[in-house]
């Protein structure tokens, strides 16, 4: 398998600093969201590498260590260091790292210790122990997690069950499409002592009959009948957030978009922050009129006829 270059996919390089890292993501999440690149599969997997490379690289502590190890930063390999490749990935080659000559160390440092195998083998030739190469650590497994939009408004919190195995899942307000979550030790078992896999859950939300999100707001079309939108007025609308009145100035037109501030989606991992609603207007023409109202409407039929003086 390939190794996976995370700077490659964000476009940038070792030496970024991570306001650049952060800025290329940016770029790239939303060139690939989901909600931009409807039923893509390209786009989907580009979203989803984008997401991984930023998890990596936006952190400290996992750049270091994936600047050493590659995609197998979270399971340094138990192999001489000049190695390429552990468990079957591949690592990336850590540029500051001296060669086999020039190391000083003390064996008493390394008693009891199983990383002395390894060093040993490295300045002696010696073959390595049959521990370390027996031990192997478990594989990450992915699944995805399809629940609603409504789930993903107000948190979800439910058991998860894959194959034989029950997990529990809570997750906070907010969650976007493409969010994937850990869940630690979940994944494939090790081998002779070596640590289990993680479970990597994908969320999907499901298309909802009424909305279409984008970020952290929600479009939508709302029916107004023709005289409200001459004449101006309140209409009723449903939000995720209940009933709400909406005031339409006279005169508004087909297609016309309003905005509804703080009616959209919870922002992720920020308690009482929302996006916002944008309403699409569509006018309803009646098809049915009594003897009264079409009476009126000729009325302002001949007024109209009268102003422009036809």
């Amino acid at each position: 398998m390939a190794t996976k270059d995370y700077y490659k996919i964000l476009g940038v390089n070792e030496k970024s600093t991570p306001a650049e890292i952060k800025k290329a993501y940016r770029k790239l999440a939303i060139q690939y969201h989901p909600d931009n690149n409807v039923n893509d599969k390209l786009a989907e997997e580009k979203f989803k590498q984008v997401n991984d490379a930023n998890t990596v690289l936006s952190d400290p502590e996992k750049r270091k260590l994936y600047d050493e190890f590659g995609e197998n930063w979270e399971h340094p390999p138990q192999q001489n260091p000049t190695n390429n490749g552990h468990a079957g990935g591949s690592t990336r080659q850590h540029n500051g790292r001296p060669n086999g000559s020039g190391y000083a160390f003390n064996a008493s440092d390394f008693e009891n210790d199983e990383r002395f195998e390894d060093i040993f083998s490295q300045f002696f030739g010696g073959q390595q122990s049959e521990r370390a190469t027996s031990t192997r650590n478990g594989s990450n497994t992915e699944a995805d997690l399809q629940i609603t939009m409504e789930e993903a408004f107000t948190g979800y919190s439910r058991v998860l069950t894959i194959g034989k195995e029950e997990h529990k899942m809570s997750l906070k307000k907010g969650v976007r499409e493409g969010q994937q979550f850990r869940l630690r030790g979940k994944g494939n078992a090790g081998q002779n002592g070596g640590k289990n896999g993680d479970l990597l859950v994908n969320i999907r939300i499901a298309p909802h009959p009424r909305y279409s999100r984008s970020g952290n707001d929600l479009h939508c079309k709302q029916s107004v009948d023709v005289v409200t939108a001459v004449l101006g007025g309140k209409t009723r609308i449903q939000t995720l957030h209940g009933e709400k009145m909406m005031t339409l100035q006279p005169g508004t037109q087909q297609e016309a978009t309003l905005r509804m501030r703080g009616l959209g989606m919870p922002v992720y991992d920020t308690p009482g922050t929302f996006g916002d609603l944008y309403v699409e207007i569509q006018i309803t023409i009646p098809t049915q009129l009594s003897d009264e109202e079409r009476s009126l409407f000729g009325q302002l039929a001949a007024l109209k006829q009268q102003k422009s003086g036809n």
